[in-house]
């Protein structure tokens, strides 16, 4: 089953199926110059410059690679797409129902992002999360992203991917315990409260974001979320990223959600390793 979406610079498209190719830039004068520009064929779309070092990976060689691979493993998927910047990046988000575990009563399953970019920000690689099912929140794991091509080539070896592919779902496994101390973590209602106050003082959140997530903390929208402990506090921010932020009907922020939700995560799950909760409740001067 696919389902699609789509964003353009701030907002999300699903068209990830354009073509993208190289072409000369030139001086005032006409003469061509050693640099290339990787331009959108059908909108024209100038994204970055290159020079003739750089091969393009097209979106459609990426993700029908990765999901001819999942078909070999026999691993059923679900996909969204999201485009954004114009189509200078572009992910392919995989959820796998059969790949999972449990975080204390939760339910959460693999997913897989495969991403691109024609602008030099992101390499074809592999970026691991999970899947909340009773809320359909999407979280990061703390994992480096995987790279599929020893360098950005317009060739991907398959061998390699499915390397990363196995990495990947080894890494969602390997990620599992720090969540789970998370759910050991008890924190109170005020506790929470003063975690996600004190995230906005240190820039992690806006505190626009932490008060809407102190308002999901201190009514939880789900019975599992009632326990106070740390791993219910996580899910109060993936809650309002996945669906107030990333999913909101105007003006979807994916990537603003991506990168707070994985600062959140790492500052709760060095916590919890180190047990070292009270650091969260302190507030900066």
């Amino acid at each position: 089953m696919h389902t699609n979406i789509t964003e353009t610079n701030e907002r999300v498209t699903s068209k990830f199926d354009y073509e993208v190719e190289q072409v000369p830039l030139l001086t005032p004068t006409g003469e061509q110059t050693r640099f290339f520009g990787t331009r959108r064929k059908d909108t024209g779309e100038v994204f970055a410059t290159v020079t003739d070092r750089y091969e393009i990976l097209q979106n459609e060689t990426l993700f029908s690679t990765a999901e001819k691979l999942f078909g070999q493993k026999g691993m059923d998927f679900k996909r969204r797409t999201i485009v954004t910047h114009g189509g200078a990046r572009a992910r392919a988000i995989y959820d796998f129902p059969a790949v999972g575990g449990k975080i204390g009563k939760d339910d959460v399953h693999f997913r897989l992002t495969a991403q691109n970019s024609f602008d030099g920000s992101l390499r074809a690689s592999f970026a691991v999360g999970l899947f909340r099912l009773i809320c359909s929140n999407g979280a990061a794991v703390p994992v480096n992203a995987l790279n599929l091509t020893r360098k950005h080539t317009s060739s991907l070896e398959t061998e390699f991917v499915g390397e990363s592919l196995d990495a990947a779902i080894h890494s969602f496994h390997n990620a599992l315990p720090a969540f789970r101390r998370m759910a050991e973590i008890k924190v109170g209602q005020k506790e929470g409260s003063r975690v996600l106050l004190n995230l906005a003082d240190r820039k992690v959140l806006s505190e626009r974001m932490a008060e809407k997530v102190v308002g999901i903390w201190e009514s939880p929208s789900y019975h599992e979320d009632r326990e106070r402990n740390l791993w219910n506090l996580y899910n109060s921010v993936t809650q309002h990223l996945t669906h107030d932020v990333a999913g909101r009907a105007e003006k979807p922020r994916f990537e603003l959600a991506e990168r707070v939700g994985t600062a959140v995560m790492n500052n709760f799950i060095r916590a919890a390793n180190t047990g070292n909760v009270e650091a969260l409740l302190i507030k900066l001067n």
